[in-house]
């Protein structure tokens, strides 16, 4: 449904029609400042008749300026993507992607994340939980001129060093070199020529360096919209200082300050009470008029104290039941505010246990999901295969923490590198240890990266065969039990089905399901979650409208059909790209990897999957045979005794090899290593390889070896432990094992539409149900009535609506899904691979952003475009009540708002460096949460916390609450 905006107040029209001058809006919470942005930019299209590409328009988010071009684009049509719009980052990017050598900054620079950064300290100087500190000291020196620590100065100047000999920056210096830009007489005037406007949202949040970039951009024309609240300013760690706002003024000599006077969120009782608490500041604006309220409430502020944390939590949890019990919000609309992740924590525990939906929000938007990060960190690998961190950065996301953590803590301890170390380890543990084998299995995959970089045109393709074949911790229960699933593309009924709706959605026709009790409703979110066409259910059948039906006597039954014809519809592009490479195998003296030399080496080249050429020779090594290698391969000493040596052997087998991934069986553990020690040296050295063992181990569950393998697939293995039989063994088995991939990836996709399966399944006949139908029935419980599902409440509306008594009641289909008990215990377990269905959800924006050019640069334009989009904050859960920081609340809004921590542990803050302007900005945090509130506001402060006493509550005593014990 499209949104309506009420019409521009007065105030609003001021700022929106001022002339071609500097502009400043005061906009305080809830004041409508991003409509008075957008309506500027269309009257300066329309009125004063400015180019949409003259306009360069600066958010603090990248999801504000794609609200923005949705807001437009009714009335602007194409001409949107005209105007200029994003952060000031991907800004200063672009600038220096084209003007950057002219500060000495080499062109393919990368960008260093948060994540990046933290691993750069601990690898300049170890772990140390201050890090993060560390990291904001480095922002305010650069930005403010706040002096550092001599310990800090040594380390910032090693941490350039290291940043500059990879050729990264990081977000602070993308600002500062673009800033520099502007000193050079030519390259700031080709820039400022480009653009007739400039306007900036949340101005307050500005730091010095920023500002001038802004100042330099309109030094010509001056035409400059900014819109901000200085009682907003709460970054103060990035360099943001509210007072770039006199500057602003003082540099442009402001004639047009536009005061926006009206509050559309808040209530009165919440705008007083945050009055008063900001008298505490002093003001930059001394003629500062405030906005009224004009949205009332019956609730009183309340403030309430409680003896410890889990009184606190126990209360609000118990509140919050009875709100939602008298008023009927959504749990979407309520939200937990607090400064310190720590109270998050606590609070995530007592609503998981008291089985209430709830979502901690404490990392940015696109991190959150763990396979996305495991999809990023595999793309910055192949990306750029010969950064260490970005190494080590794949290996955190696959491994489990505690083995990683440790893992590091040795590698440090022993002055190795990660890699180094895991290699070591894995070779002293046994082979049956659960660490050595997550341990290899993670550094195959490691290695695997780059070989499958090479196969792919398409960064889209690229992902899904990542996440594919998932290692690590995370994997989706349809990936564990694959080998008990049918494929859809080999199914008759499934195929005809899913080019049934595919014809239908081409020809957008309506798709029509009688009421089956239910189920259809289920369904219909199943082909809403993978096509736009529209589904309708019960009644008469529409004309022309398709019915959605599958044939009776098969086994799969409707409901798991429908859910297999769309998986199909989805996965019918899915192919093996693997299909042009070169398969190479060894014979040795021994099976000791460290001193083994070859007796024999083969190589066998494919192409389209058909083998079109072999390579093989005897290689004479320089040390004996063993007797045990020997009647392995049968090469003996008089054998191989005329042969060539293998640096004679090297450089025909490096050519006939060419540019090809080499690929091996078990390759990472024995071939490769020799090969590598045995090249060192010699032309050719570096290649890429593959290893087919973890590939085997992932989609066939009996024996990997390669002769077993060769049996499964119908493959004659020839003679067995000979090099060239081996590699054409290989390249045959390796093929089967790609077309298994594809296969596995078919039956395993859609996973984010389990949940409404689930419900179809349980609306089912249980009796009419097949074995795989069973079974899907039992693996999808758990998505329904997960913590991350909506498909109970997607089948409330639709059941509402259609004003069907009949239907089962949402609390009915809760019960044959196990019931409420056995919902509240999952959702309390914090699973990953709920959170795995969202994957693409988040990455394909992003994805199709970066299409279309050579998979090198998709590559860079995909992982510039995640590390940017790495700024956006979080955004609110309609669905489940939010666990939020103070700091990552802006934007959002809430019926019901409880400020949990309103102490002076907290907010000020008790400890000895807290300085007047460190107060301030306290005082401008806690009035950021308390104007999220649209109905009722609830403060709490805990007497201890964490076993420690909190202090007073000096906060609360400015704005004259006086904190009482709950009834």
């Amino acid at each position: 449904m499209k949104k309506v905006f009420p019409p521009p107040t007065p105030s609003q029209v001021e700022a929106i029609e001022a002339g071609l001058e500097p502009v400043l809006v005061l906009a305080g919470p809830g004041a409508g400042k991003t409509f008075c942005l957008i309506h500027r930019v269309r009257y300066l299209i329309d009125i004063h008749e400015l180019e949409p590409s003259r306009i360069c328009v600066f958010t603090f988010t990248n999801k504000a300026a794609g609200e923005i071009a949705t807001r437009l684009e009714t009335e602007l049509g194409e001409r949107v993507e005209l105007v200029r719009r994003g952060t000031i980052h991907s800004f200063c990017v672009e600038l220096l992607r084209e003007f950057g050598s002219t500060v000495g900054v080499e062109p393919g620079f990368g960008i260093a994340d948060d994540d990046y950064q933290l691993s750069i300290l601990r690898r300049l100087e170890g772990f140390r939980r201050w890090h993060g500190r560390v990291l904001a000291a480095f922002s305010a020196h650069r930005f403010r001129g706040d002096p550092l620590k001599p310990d800090d100065r040594f380390l910032y100047e090693r941490y350039l060093d290291f940043l500059s000999a990879r050729n990264v920056l990081d977000f602070d210096m993308l600002v500062l070199k673009a800033a520099q830009l502007f000193a050079d007489d030519s390259v700031a005037r080709q820039i400022r020529a480009r653009w007739s406007a400039v306007l900036v949202d949340e101005f307050q949040d500005l730091n010095p360096v920023q500002y001038r970039i802004i100042r330099e951009l309109a030094r010509d024309h001056r035409n400059v919209f900014a819109v901000g609240d200085d009682e907003q300013s709460i970054y103060s760690w990035t360099g943001a200082d509210p007072e770039v706002f006199r500057e602003f003024q003082d540099d442009f000599s402001v004639g047009t300050k536009a005061q926006l006077g009206e509050n559309r969120r808040c209530p009165p009782q919440v705008i007083e009470l945050a009055r008063r608490l900001m008298a505490g500041n002093t003001p930059i604006f001394a003629d500062r008029r405030h906005a009224e309220a004009s949205h009332e409430s019956s609730f009183e502020v309340t403030a309430l104290s409680f003896p410890t944390e889990d009184t606190e939590i126990s209360w609000i949890i118990d509140d919050i039941r009875r709100d939602r019990a008298e008023h009927g919000l959504p749990w979407g609309e309520y939200a937990l505010l607090y400064r310190k992740h720590e109270i998050g924590d606590t609070a995530e525990a007592g609503f998981l246990t008291a089985g209430i939906p709830c979502r901690l929000a404490n990392k940015r938007a696109l991190a959150e999901d763990p396979a996305v990060c495991y999809v990023i960190a595999a793309l910055r690998v192949i990306a750029i295969p010969s950064d260490a961190l970005h190494k080590e950065g794949f290996l955190k996301v696959v491994l489990p923490k505690p083995l990683f953590d440790a893992t590091q803590a040795k590698a440090e301890e022993k002055n190795l590198t990660l890699l180094e170390y895991m290699d070591e380890r894995a070779r002293e543990l046994p082979s049956e240890h659960e660490d050595r084998r997550k341990m290899v299995r993670s550094m195959y995959a490691l290695r695997n990266l780059a070989a499958l970089g090479t196969r792919h045109t398409e960064i889209t393709h690229l992902v899904e065969e990542l996440l594919s074949q998932r290692v690590g911790e995370y994997r989706t229960t349809l990936e564990d039990n694959h080998d008990e699933i049918s494929d859809p593309g080999a199914d008759d009924d499934v195929v005809r089905l899913a080019e049934q709706l595919a014809d239908a959605s081409r020809e957008r026709r309506t798709l029509w399901m009688p009421r089956i009790g239910g189920a259809e409703i289920a369904l219909k979110g199943i082909l809403a979650g993978a096509s736009p066409h529209a589904v309708v259910l019960g009644g008469s059948r529409p004309p022309d409208a398709v019915e959605v039906r599958f044939p009776e006597r098969s086994p799969l039954g409707l409901a798991l059909g429908v859910f297999k014809a769309v998986q199909y519809l989805r996965s019918r592009s899915f192919e093996n790209h693997f299909v042009d490479y070169t398969t190479v195998d060894l014979e040795t003296t021994d099976r000791d990897r460290d001193r083994a030399e070859i007796v024999e080496i083969a190589a066998v080249r494919v192409r389209g999957g058909k083998i079109t050429e072999r390579f093989q020779r005897l290689v004479r090594p320089r040390i004996a045979i063993a007797e045990g290698a020997r009647a392995t391969h049968g090469i003996s000493e008089a054998d191989v005794a005329t042969a060539p040596y293998f640096e004679e052997v090297w450089p025909e087998f490096r050519s006939f090899c060419g540019s090809d991934v080499l690929v091996a069986h078990n390759g990472y553990h024995f071939d490769f290593p020799i090969l590598r020690r045995m090249s060192e040296g010699l032309p050719g050295a570096d290649f890429v390889s593959y290893d087919t063992l973890l590939l085997a181990r992932e989609v066939h569950s009996g024996s990997a070896k390669l002769v077993d393998l060769a049996r499964v697939y119908g493959i004659d293995p020839g003679q067995s432990h000979r090099a060239l039989a081996d590699c054409e063994t290989l390249a045959q088995v390796f093929i089967r094992l790609g077309e298994a991939k594809v296969a596995r990836a078919r039956k395993t996709a859609l996973i984010n539409l389990l949940d409404h399966l689930g419900v179809a399944l349980a609306l089912s006949d249980e009796e009419k149900l097949g074995a795989e139908a069973t079974l899907f029935r039992r693996l999808s419980r758990v998505y329904a009535l997960g913590r991350y599902s909506d498909a109970l409440e997607f089948y409330r509306v639709q059941r509402e609506e259609s004003g069907d008594p009949a239907l089962p009641t949402m609390e009915d289909v809760i019960e044959r899904l196990g019931g409420e008990t056995v919902m509240n215990r999952i959702r309390a377990e914090k699973s990953a691979e709920q959170r795995y269905p969202h994957a693409m959800h988040r990455l394909r924006p992003l994805l199709d952003q970066a299409a279309g050019k050579p998979i090198a640069e998709q590559l860079k334009d995909f992982l510039e475009r995640v590390v940017l989009s790495l700024s956006d904050r979080v955004e609110r859960d309609p669905a489940r009540v939010n666990l939020l920081t103070l700091h990552s609340t802006k934007g959002l809004e809430f019926s019901r708002v409880y400020i949990v921590g309103a102490e002076d542990e907290q907010l000020p803050g008790q400890h000895r460096d807290v300085g007047r302007r460190d107060i301030e900005e306290a005082r401008r945090l806690l009035y950021v949460g308390m104007t999220r509130t649209k109905d009722r506001l609830v403060l709490t402060r805990a007497e201890a916390r964490g076993g420690k006493m909190t202090g007073r509550h000096r906060f609360l005593d400015e704005m004259g609450l006086i904190p009482k014990k709950p009834r």
